[in-house]
């Protein structure tokens, strides 16, 4: 059981880290700043950017922190200007007005090309950059800032071609190893590992709570509507409603550029906000003490890691909805007390009402998902302590908690990456235009 709770509690702590902006250009600009750190030249020939097509939807329409800039070429730009890759998702943090302009000028010598590989299967970057010296390439695969190679050759000969596309089929990372435990180990860790472990936690609830904070400032947004349905009575002031507000909120701020961080988790920032302040929420309103937050937050983090070992990294499903969410309904149970029985409920009932939630892209729209994900996710949790549950076996829905998330991860991967694909389509016309 102590290896056990010591292999839990590192992955728990690997998978959970402070970033700043979207995920997805943070990952291009980290790799580009990678390159830049490992050439010896000094003037910019070229810098091409190749990414796959989950990462290209959801790095689009985002915009990134601390500019008015949207989009994975202004990514690459700040990252081969100012990025530093040993800050991780910090990258390219506390930016200036006038970085963002001398990174828009380099944008103008159209010097920096970033394009769609339809062939990339799974999360994958590749920066080759050409300076007055040398020329590089730098390959990251499978998770954001996994750096698999850094090559150079002569400015007069070509790259190899990179492995194949197909390596990426297999969801690779700490996810891996989380798929030797099960809900009973989930649960057995969060009540048994001593709580001063689980304090880095509750710099989770802080950092992403402050956000939230500054999101509720903004006055035409969701979380603003429903806090101004609230006091027209219009919506009840429940932990529902609240944590819905607290969730889209801190989306909204940080899909519209905020420089403050979030936790993410399982290398999403909205999965962290959607974990952390679903489970805040419901813990504020019915006033139940620290220790129990911090053992939810725990489980909440691990099943959401459990499921994205199944989904993979970036997929044609809200994330947000059908990992965090359902990661978050489990701990909504834990917080009152539940059974495990009472677990797996919140687990049948959240795969079986939205596992179809589509991911299209990241952009300031998301707070709306993130309300619907935190939301359900809560009243999902309240139905089934008063027994309303989705019977196991309808639909996708299966009574093992492994074979469950087998099922989700197999309608994500083969089951919609034409769907993917059509969103992505879509989105690309609407560009054109």
């Amino acid at each position: 059981m102590e290896k056990h709770n010591k292999e839990l509690l590192s992955l728990l702590k690997e998978g959970i880290s402070p970033s700043i902006g979207c995920t997805e250009p943070i990952a291009v600009a980290h790799a580009v700043a990678k390159a830049r750190e490992k050439s010896a030249g000094k003037d910019l020939i070229s810098l091409q950017v190749q990414v796959d097509p989950n990462l290209y939807k959801n790095g689009l329409m985002v915009t990134i922190p601390g500019t008015k800039d949207k989009g994975l070429s202004a990514a690459a730009a700040l990252g081969f200007l100012f990025g530093k890759s040993e800050k991780g998702f910090r990258v390219i943090d506390e930016l200036t007005e006038k970085e963002a302009e001398k990174a828009r000028s380099l944008l103008a010598q159209k010097k920096i090309t970033v394009t769609l590989n339809k062939d990339y299967q799974g999360l994958h970057i590749e920066v080759i950059l050409i300076t007055d010296s040398d020329k590089l390439r730098v390959i990251v695969d499978q998770t954001h800032l996994n750096v698999i190679s850094v090559e150079r050759v002569n400015k007069d000969e070509d790259f190899l071609p990179s492995s194949s596309p197909d390596m990426n089929k297999d969801k690779a990372g700490l996810n891996h190893k989380i798929r030797e435990y099960g809900l009973e180990d989930f649960l057995q860790f969060s009540n048994n590992i001593p709580l001063a472990e689980l304090a880095f936690l509750d710099e989770g609830v802080r950092i992403n709570l402050r956000i939230a904070q500054e999101g509720l400032t903004k006055e035409q947004d969701v979380a603003a509507a429903l806090t101004r349905l609230v006091k027209e009575g219009l919506i009840s002031d429940d932990m529902i409603t609240y944590a819905q507000i607290l969730c889209a909120a801190a989306s909204e701020a940080r899909m519209a550029g905020s420089r403050l961080p979030v936790m993410s988790t399982a290398n999403s920032g909205n999965h962290g906000i959607t974990a952390f302040l679903t489970n805040y929420a419901v813990a504020e309103k019915q006033k139940l003490p620290q220790e129990k937050l911090l053992r939810s937050l725990a489980l909440t983090n691990l099943i959401t890691f459990f499921i994205k070992s199944y989904t993979g990294t970036l997929s044609a499903m809200c994330g947000c909805g059908v990992a965090a969410g359902i990661g978050a309904g489990a701990g909504v149970v834990y917080l009152f007390g539940g059974t495990k029985d009472q677990m797996m409920g919140v687990l049948y009932n959240m795969v079986g009402s939205i596992s179809g939630m589509i991911c299209d892209g990241a952009k300031e729209g998301c707070a709306y998902k993130l309300a619907m994900a935190s939301g359900w996710a809560v009243q999902s949790a309240l139905l089934s302590l008063k027994d309303s549950v989705i019977h196991n076996t309808d639909g996708i829905v299966d009574p093992g908690f492994k074979q469950l998330f087998k099922n989700l991860g197999y309608l994500c991967d083969p089951g919609m990456v034409n769907a993917d694909k059509a969103i992505l389509d879509v989105m690309l016309r609407k560009k054109e235009n």
